[in-house]
């Protein structure tokens, strides 16, 4: 088996962990908890894509990468918001079957770029 493989298999026991966790426990939540974890979740998850998808800013200082092209390629790039939602969608769709992501917080997924 190569690294790869192996790297790929240990991620889709993680997801599949992830997702049976949530499915138990977010069900049994108080409607305040999952109200909260409405709010919480599209922070979390943007700022879990941008550090998957975007460069680190030590990685900016390092290599002195001016401002005005990390505003190109990631701020104001629609081909880089696509891939971000892209890149969360299954995630995305998880917290739609789970009632985390709902018609009430839809609006702050929306404007955080993680939710359609």
């Amino acid at each position: 088996m190569t690294v790869s493989s192996i790297h790929i298999t240990e991620e889709a026991r993680h997801l599949c962990f992830a997702r049976n966790f949530l499915e138990e426990r977010v069900p049994r939540l108080s409607k305040a908890k999952r109200i909260r974890l409405g709010i919480a979740a599209p922070f979390i998850l943007r700022e879990m894509a941008r550090m998957m998808l975007e460069p680190s800013g030590t990685l900016i200082r390092r290599y002195q990468i001016p401002s005005a092209v990390i505003r190109e390629a990631f701020m104001d790039n629609p081909a880089h918001k696509a891939n971000v939602q892209r890149s969360v969608a299954s995630v995305v769709q998880l917290c739609r079957e789970l009632r985390i992501l709902n018609r009430k917080n839809a609006w702050l997924w929306k404007r955080l770029g993680v939710g359609a």
